[in-house]
């Protein structure tokens, strides 16, 4: 459960500039969407166009932001899963996009073919809507792994969690449900026993937890699109029934959380226009009331709910942040409304409904050592323009798998830093730290052209299974962090691939080398786009186990810009040779220069009836660059 585990057990701040405010007061952050009749996002309004109120009172706007970011294209396709075993991310993103969290309440979604259907279909939507600089990441209510994505521009990763959508729910499918329903009764909550108040307190629980970490994420406008069909309980069932009561509070204290962390939902029924006992009025009830409280909408009684995922990435994309000295005394404990008015005729807004203060101050943290808090953060941070490549591979030693990390870094941002503090940590599904390495390298090397870049190497030793690689860096005036998930394989197969990877000749700097220990030759280039001009060559980590006998093929392809197919090498040597605990790096140069355009690699080894093969895809750029 990695996306539950950094955003609930990692709790950690975003190093990014803060705005400075008076000392003494209490100031409170509010997003503020503002659209006109057709639900079209208002851009161009400025400061003196707001009047914020807390609990009736005019207050001072402290500072304002208007942000508006673009969208995808919508006709861009979301490119095929990576099939190269290597993974690679970037914050190189020219700003900071929006921030989504999809929450599937697999407990609260009926066992229905056709509300599986939309369910998976919304959150699709969203995932092509994403633009360049937007981060997503899934979890689900029941904590089920298979379902969940830690934040990534990565569609394809999203998708595939996605895919894993399952309900868990105790509600019958559709045409159960109406079976059992008294005729000629309405649509209502069903009876609500004390396995019904488990769920909803844990879906409860799992969100509010997420909408504390999401907190930590300051100066940005957070969101979550929660698929859910609600709680189906009724007023009447609140008072009677215990458990019914129960499962209301844990539903207050979500949206007080939402509040207070400044986060807008967004809850999509996928029951649509159908009713019966888990689709009722109580159910959209207390969808819409989470919506109403903390500024977002809910997507309700329609067929088409993509339209309501379009509404939400536009209109997170199109905001407007304001903070602002509240009169009320820091910790005084109560519940204080927030009104935000716009002085333009024809428009509506939207903005959380107001929060509730601590009851009393608690002792502040000492504050995280930059590194750590880079680590500890929600999301990836700006700064210090970085890329990272993981690459699986078979290690000699315990645990049998290692991951080799190479870190970029522009040569002139290097030069200029002259020395880099790094992190490099592999957070297991649990959330715990499975291997950590800590260093500093000095740059000196002239840069050689503008996008020259610098590049260091580690090693985190790891056991098999997936893990969230976090990489942060600090230099003088400067920091960042890149995040990525990485898949290890077990190394167990008759063949078995580490990650594909495209490298220099040159081999890996005394320093690297050392903390790579030989598990690699050279350092893997983290970006998909090369110079032409330039030697490269491909690796791959192979192991043989077992007890091999025979022999060993393996052939490597380059598919390029004219759609032929040319073989690059063909080997064949005795399985053997790859059977030792860190197998042996099978190694391929590309002959320079490649023409300009996009270019598959594919590398396929067999062994008897035994196959296996990676693809990477890269593109060429033109001598102009």
């Amino acid at each position: 459960m990695i996306v539950a585990a950094t955003l609930v057990l990692l709790l950690g701040g975003q190093p990014a500039q803060q705005p400075r405010f008076r000392t003494g007061v209490n100031v409170v952050e509010v997003d503020v969407v503002v659209v006109d009749d057709a639900g079209v996002p208002v851009r161009g309004l400025e400061e003196q166009d707001f009047e914020v109120l807390e609990d009736g009172r005019p207050v001072e706007i402290a500072t304002f932001t208007a942000v508006d970011l673009p969208l995808a294209p919508a006709d861009v396709a979301i490119p095929a899963p990576d099939a190269s075993g290597t993974a690679t991310a970037t914050n190189t993103q020219p700003e900071d996009g929006r921030v989504i969290l999809v929450i599937l309440d697999d407990y609260h979604v009926s066992f229905d073919a056709g509300r599986l259907a939309v369910a998976r279909a919304t959150v699709k939507r969203l995932i092509e809507r994403l633009g360049p600089s937007d981060q997503a990441a899934i979890i689900a209510t029941s904590g089920r792994r298979a379902m969940q994505a830690e934040f990534t521009s990565d569609k394809a990763r999203l998708l595939r969690a996605v895919d894993n959508f399952f309900p868990q729910s105790e509600m019958p499918a559709t045409g159960v449900a109406e079976r059992t329903m008294a005729p000629g009764t309405a649509a209502s909550g069903p009876g609500f026993g004390f396995v019904h108040e488990i769920k909803a307190r844990w879906a409860m629980e799992t969100m509010s937890n997420a909408a504390k970490a999401l907190a930590q994420i300051q100066n940005r406008r957070k969101a979550v699109l929660l698929v859910s069909q609600g709680i189906a309980i009724s007023l009447e069932q609140i008072i009677t029934n215990q458990h019914a009561g129960g499962a209301w509070q844990a539903l207050r204290e979500f949206i007080l959380t939402a509040q207070r962390s400044n986060i807008a939902i967004y809850p999509v029924d996928p029951c649509g226009l159908s009713r019966d006992a888990g689709c009722s009025r109580d159910s959209q009830d207390h969808l819409r009331s989470i919506a109403e409280g903390t500024g977002g909408f809910a997507v309700l009684d329609t067929n088409a709910p993509e339209l309501g995922v379009d509404r939400l990435i536009a209109e997170n994309g199109a905001y407007y942040l304001i903070a602002y000295y509240s009169p009320a005394p820091p910790d005084d404990g109560k519940r204080h409304r927030i009104r935000v008015r716009v002085r333009r005729p024809g428009v509506h807004v939207r903005a959380r409904e107001g929060y509730v203060s601590p009851r009393k101050a608690g002792a502040r943290p000492a504050p995280s050592a930059p590194l750590d808090a880079l680590i500890a953060a929600p999301i990836q941070t700006r700064g210090l323009p970085m890329r990272i490549a993981a690459v699986p591979a078979p290690l000699g030693g315990r645990p049998g798998s290692t991951i080799a990390v190479s870190i970029e870094l522009r040569a002139a941002d290097a030069l200029q830093a002259r020395e880099v503090a790094f992190d490099v940590v592999a957070l297991d599904s649990s959330g715990q730290i499975r291997s950590r390495q800590r260093f500093t390298s000095g740059f000196q090397a002239p840069a050689a052209g503008p996008r020259a870049v610098a590049r260091v190497g580690a090693r985190l030793d790891v056991p098999a299974g997936r893990y969230q690689l976090r990489v942060g860096a600090v230099a003088e005036g400067t920091r960042g962090s890149v995040f990525t998930e990485v898949d290890v394989p077990k190394f167990d197969r008759p063949i078995s691939l580490g990650g594909l990877s495209l490298a220099t000749p040159v081999p890996a700097a005394d320093a690297s080398a050392e903390r790579l220990g030989g598990v690699l030759p050279s350092l893997p280039i983290a970006a998909r786009e090369v110079s032409g001009v330039s030697a490269l060559v491909a690796l791959l980590p192979v192991r043989t186990a077992g007890k091999p006998e025979g022999t060993i093929s393996i052939r490597t392809t380059l598919s390029g810009v004219n759609g032929q197919t040319m073989e690059l090498d063909r080997t064949t040597s005795n399985a053997s040779d790859y059977a030792g605990p860190a197998g042996k790096v099978h190694r391929v140069t590309l002959k320079a220069p490649l023409p300009p355009g996009e270019y598959r690699l594919d590398v396929r080894a067999t062994a008897g009836r035994h196959e296996a093969s990676r693809e990477l895809a890269f593109t060429v750029l033109g001598p102009e660059f």
